[in-house]
């Protein structure tokens, strides 16, 4: 008989023969990792960087690419299990539903705290910017797929890649912004009420909305394999469950909601939901995971789509976050970041001409997104510093874009080569957002906050 997937692969490691040296070497893992994420947000706070570059980092260093390879021995033990091939699947395993896990949290907790009033206070102007921050990346992504595409067997996919998944994909991974990041480097640099921040916040927020979507539809054609028949309904069942979200748990659900919210007054902390409250809220978030999966297009977007629901409501979105933020950011995202990195290997561009296309793919990114949403604003009356500077913080990829390139690699459309540039390409076009955008500032009116909070000298 064929072996069934475990489905309970954390469960799995702690009731294994009854014993607690199943779960040992799990523990060992969360230490290493949560420490080394930590010690990763340091260093990159540090360096004037966001925190979740330096975790982002930190979890690339804990896979084969840094610490497999200058410490094979070590590395095997604590994530492979040592010589038993068996506990090192387990452990992977429970990494992976962990890491999963982690991300549905998360998509929730962005969908909620999505501000659909940003959109709507910057009309035509973040409208124009965020389609460019579209349209632009994801043709030149798709056009440099296309180049690629014969050559993924040099660049060593291991099997057959569909051309149009591939490209539609590329496309799509060259589309995302991260706003999250993209918040928090502006809060850090005190510009996230000025006119500026208003209007890169407003377009990153139509870009999330719509690469959000365009993502959705990729995963559906590709899960469909380009069968019309699949595809449509895959999509109306999409589309059906979005508005089951809106127009019926809304309703039902947030009224609830916020008359479960106690505290947020003097002496009281922040504002908290009740034991109860929180509890329905989890399982409906675990339902609407459970519900887009059997769809066909990961769990992730149901969270998200339930998550958009809620949002509006500043009392609920405080409690919320105030009660899931912390411990996902500490917890969850760093064990998203490490199975990241425990699937990317530097050592797959192993060619000139594989750095020739790592390179490619970061200029088309930088092109597409700096490029695209510039010269929008550009033209849409901005002066040319701050028009710069737009482009500059739309092309901020960071964590949003390792979860393009987890979902096109869980889908088998992204080889691991290619999913290493994307990954690289990620950390980069987030690295460079701070300082340039500091530089492009120079000599205008928010040249004296960014003094006073370092990021630019005095003169």
């Amino acid at each position: 008989m064929p072996m069934v997937a475990d489905p309970f692969p954390v469960a799995s490691i702690l009731l294994a023969a009854g014993r607690e040296e199943s779960l040992r070497p799990l523990l060992v893992q969360l230490v290493v990792i949560i420490l080394a994420a930590r010690a990763g947000a340091v260093v990159a706070r540090w360096l004037r960087q966001p925190s979740v570059v330096g975790e982002i980092v930190a979890g690339l260093l804990l896979g084969p690419s840094a610490f497999g390879a200058w410490f094979p021995e070590l590395f095997a033990a604590v994530f492979r299990g040592g010589a038993g091939g068996d506990a090192g699947g387990v452990m992977e395993a429970s990494l992976t539903s962990f890491s999963q896990v982690g991300l549905i949290l998360l998509l929730f907790l962005i969908g909620i705290e999505f501000d659909f009033s940003h959109v709507r206070r910057q009309g035509r102007l973040s409208a124009a910017i965020s389609l460019a921050g579209i349209a632009a990346p994801f043709a030149l992504g798709y056009g440099l797929a296309v180049a690629m595409t014969p050559r993924l067997d040099a660049l060593g996919a291991t099997a057959a890649i569909d051309a149009r998944s591939f490209a539609l994909f590329m496309g799509t991974a060259m589309s995302i912004t991260a706003i999250p990041i993209l918040g928090r480097i502006l809060v850090e640099m005190g510009m996230q009420h000025t006119p500026l921040g208003a209007t890169v916040v407003a377009s990153a927020a139509c870009d999330d909305a719509v690469g959000w979507t365009l993502l959705a539809a990729v995963s559906a054609l590709a899960a469909g394999n380009f069968e019309i028949g699949r595809i449509a309904g895959i999509v109306g069942a999409t589309l059906g469950f979005a508005a089951l979200c809106l127009f019926v748990v809304r309703p039902l659900l947030l009224p609830r909601l916020e008359r479960s919210v106690h505290g947020g007054d003097a002496g009281h902390g922040g504002p908290r939901l009740s034991l109860g409250m929180l509890s329905l809220l989890l399982a409906m978030l675990f339902v609407a995971a459970w519900t887009t999966s059997l769809i066909g297009i990961f769990a992730i977007f149901g969270a998200f789509l339930l998550g958009a629901s809620l949002s509006g409501v500043p009392k609920v979105r405080e409690a919320v976050t105030g009660q899931f933020a912390d411990f996902v950011t500490v917890f969850f995202l760093p064990i998203f970041f490490t199975y990241t990195g425990l699937r990317t290997t530097i050592g797959s561009l192993s060619t000139p001409e594989a750095w020739g296309w790592a390179a490619a793919v970061m200029a088309v990114a930088v092109l597409g997104k700096w490029g695209g949403c510039g010269l929008a604003a550009r033209l849409g009356g901005m002066p040319a510093g701050e028009a710069s500077c737009v482009g500059v913080f739309m092309n901020t990829r960071a964590l949003m874009e390792l979860i393009v390139i987890n979902v096109g690699m869980d889908l088998g459309v992204i080889p691991p080569a290619v999913a290493c540039m994307l990954v690289l390409m990620a950390i980069g076009t987030t690295l460079m957002a701070t300082p340039l955008a500091a530089w492009m500032l120079r000599g205008t009116q928010y040249e004296p906050t960014l003094v006073g909070r370092g990021f630019l000298r005095g003169r």
